[in-house]
């Protein structure tokens, strides 16, 4: 049974939010907009922390099942995914800038090596100023194969639930209900 909890101080989590980005982006402030990434760390934890909160019950059954070595049925899957790579599934299909981020990293990679061709010491400032881009991007591309990886790495586990991806999948479970960070 799923648990239900007060959504009130989310809502004004995301209220607060949506002020002080709009203040950051009035303002184009610096300073403002560490509140913001500040305030967005805050949020995504305390989010995990209601997922965790409204699952608990049923990853503890699945993480049993698991342990004892029975089967799990469909909806302990389900309980599964949706407590371990439900953000990273989200992210993906939400995130619509990756094919972008592929194009400006080729872009920004044939600026460069038309730049070194005609380095000198007055040019040698844009050169930088192109890789601090591509410094910028390049995390941005890693992280997204990175949670597509992560989302790979579940369903073959899911798929193929042996002794160790049995003890894998427990040892995350737990972790997860565990950790105030995860």
């Amino acid at each position: 049974m799923p648990t239900a909890v007060d959504t009130s101080q989310l809502t004004d989590s995301i209220h607060a939010l949506k002020e002080a980005a709009e203040l950051a982006i009035r303002n184009e402030s610096l300073e403002d907009f560490e509140e913001v990434e500040r305030q967005i760390s805050v949020l995504e934890a305390y989010v995990r922390e209601l997922q965790q909160a409204m699952w608990v019950n049923e990853v503890k059954t699945a993480a049993r099942r698991l342990e004892r070595d029975e089967p799990l049925n469909e909806a302990d899957r389900e309980v599964v995914r949706t407590f371990l790579v439900s953000d990273a599934e989200h992210y993906l299909a939400q995130e619509n800038n990756y094919g972008e981020w592929i194009a400006e990293l080729r872009r920004l990679l044939d600026e460069m090596a038309r730049r070194a061709n005609t380095l000198d010491r007055h040019t040698v400032g844009e050169l930088r100023g192109v890789v601090k881009d591509a410094v910028r991007l390049a995390p941005d591309i890693r992280n997204y194969l990175d949670e597509q990886r992560r989302v790979e790495r579940f369903n073959e586990a899911l798929g193929h639930l042996d002794k160790s991806s049995r003890e894998l999948l427990v040892r995350l479970l737990r972790e997860q209900l565990r950790s105030a960070t995860r």
